[in-house]
């Protein structure tokens, strides 16, 4: 075979893997195509969510007039049933967003889901025989079950952080509003929790690659087990199956036990952030009310 022939006989093979590595789209492009797949189920769900969590500031409000009632700091002409009225158009308010919510995250979850799905069986096979599957059975069957999960659901998630983000633009302004410095000092913690979610980035995708790693080789093993039932009898090889089987699983026991308890110090981190907030404003909120710039209602 001339160098040519057997360069042409390898071109074919080296230009579809030069055309993927090439047409491989980085994950914000994913998100968006899939959002824009079902765009109108999102933006419903990214309303839904925007009004739940709009609605939801609605009680922190009524519940500071009403204690500023109480105490004879409310303003001129509110009254219990004012805020008996707001209460209830507030609640009412938030179950439209939850309708809107079960009526959407569904539909949009299953029907992203099943699209790419369907794009990576067919793009497994458009491939050559010889190289359908880039890794392990194991590792597709995790593609197609725990990645193809977590886009879909990080698609979701998007509006959530929409939502949590104009609730917290609503709180920060309202705390400000009332007094900037026990405002600023109570949120010092949630800088501090930044700092850290950043930083700890790498080391968390370290350890979720690791365990799904980990996971789809203990899916292949099986599958490749169930394959090779009669070859393990021939060859009486139970024990020895058994045995690697084990050490698969205990590899994978290790990484994922790690990857658990590096998440649970973080979360444990960003919820006691809170705690020192709320420590934060009431050791502050005395002072400022004894002197009269900061009402029952504020601190409630």
């Amino acid at each position: 075979m001339t160098t040519s022939t057997a360069r042409a006989a390898r071109g074919p093979r080296a230009t579809d893997f030069e055309r993927e590595q090439v047409d491989a789209l980085p994950a914000w492009r994913v998100i968006l195509q899939m959002v824009r797949y079902r765009l109108r189920t999102w933006l419903l769900n990214l309303a839904a969510m925007l009004l739940l969590t709009l609605f939801w500031q609605v009680p922190g409000f009524a519940l500071r007039e009403f204690f500023d009632i109480l105490s004879g700091d409310a303003a001129t002409g509110f009254g219990i049933w004012s805020i008996i009225g707001v209460l209830a158009g507030a609640h009412v308010m938030r179950t439209f967003g939850f309708w809107g919510l079960i009526r959407t995250n569904v539909p949009f979850f299953v029907h992203t889901m099943t699209l790419l799905r369907k794009n990576l069986l067919r793009h497994i096979l458009r491939r050559p025989g010889a190289a359908a599957l880039p890794d392990s059975p194991g590792e597709a069957i995790s593609r197609f079950r725990g990645d193809v999960f977590e886009i879909s659901l990080f698609a979701l998630w998007l509006n959530d952080i929409q939502g949590l983000l104009l609730f917290g633009i609503v709180a920060v302004v309202a705390m400000f509003s009332i007094n900037p410095s026990i405002a600023a000092l109570s949120l010092a913690p949630f800088v501090v929790v930044a700092g850290i979610s950043f930083a700890a980035t790498n080391k968390i995708e370290m350890y979720r690659r690791a365990s799904r790693k980990a996971t789809g080789r203990v899916t292949g093993f099986i599958g490749e087990f169930f394959g090779a039932v009669q070859a393990v009898k021939v060859a009486t090889a139970e024990e020895n199956v058994i045995a690697h089987f084990d050490e698969l699983n205990a590899e994978r026991r290790e990484v994922a036990i790690k990857d658990r308890v590096f998440n649970e110090v973080l979360h444990s981190i960003f919820r006691n952030a809170v705690n020192l907030g709320t420590g934060v404003v009431l050791i502050l909120a005395g002072r400022s009310m004894s002197d009269g710039t900061f009402t029952v209602g504020d601190f409630a």
